[in-house]
């Protein structure tokens, strides 16, 4: 592992668990590898605070915050990011996660950005870490397309019990929005320009608008 050196500019990190022996190893790798100054707050996420860092710039500096999830309960660490203000300009990521934990979902719904899991070897930790203070989200792909086909599936399911519009509705409504003509329609979903007619009178009906312009600004606000 390459140390990076220390600047003016670096974040602070904040672990939040226990004084173990693992935290304050945790708490050494950080310093020495990734340059940030770190600190282990011990005590519970809800009485969280931080002085405000600022740079050079004249910018508040990030806060990275490490939760302990073998510390805390999840419903706790999200009960206690939405009611602690201090943790709003925070970066938060878990660690010491279980495989099948799965609350991947529920945790990024929350703005958590990273998860690490009690298998994973320091080297992914730092990488996790970096790639979080980038403004990245450290997840693994499989779990991050599930997340956001879940979350589609789940809305398109809200927006046709709001609306009574069908699937086949919602997929022209989308092709609209995006300035494609209704021969463009037809071509791709493999359907005649009458029945592409049909089908907007339907959802101009169903969405009380009067033409297509206003029917691609629902979409832009509601898809």
């Amino acid at each position: 592992m390459k140390s990076e050196e220390m600047t003016a500019e670096n974040p602070h990190i904040y672990i939040i668990g226990p004084l173990t022996l693992q935290n304050e190893f945790l708490l050494y790798v950080i310093k020495k590898e990734i340059g940030a100054e770190c600190t282990i707050f011990d005590r519970e996420l809800n009485s969280f605070s931080a002085n405000v860092n600022v740079g050079t710039n004249g910018e508040n500096l990030k806060k990275l915050i490490l939760i302990d999830s073998e510390d805390q309960s999840f419903e706790e660490i999200l009960k206690s990011i939405a009611t602690n203000g201090n943790l709003a300009e925070c970066h938060i990521a878990l660690f010491n996660l279980a495989e099948n934990a799965g609350v991947e979902k529920k945790a990024l719904s929350r703005k958590i950005r990273g998860f690490f899991y009690k298998d994973d070897h320091f080297e992914i930790f730092l990488k996790g870490i970096r790639s979080i203070l980038k403004d990245e989200i450290w997840i693994s792909r499989e779990i991050l397309l599930k997340y956001v086909f879940d979350s589609f599936n789940e809305k398109q399911a809200a927006i046709e019990e709001k609306t009574s519009l069908t699937p086949r509705e919602i997929e022209i409504l989308t092709l609209v929005s995006m300035g494609t003509t209704n021969e463009e329609i037809a071509g791709k979903m493999c359907i005649s320009t009458n029945t592409v007619k049909t089908h907007l009178y339907n959802i101009f009906k169903k969405l009380k608008v009067e033409n297509r312009l206003q029917a691609a600004l629902w979409a832009a606000a509601n898809l």
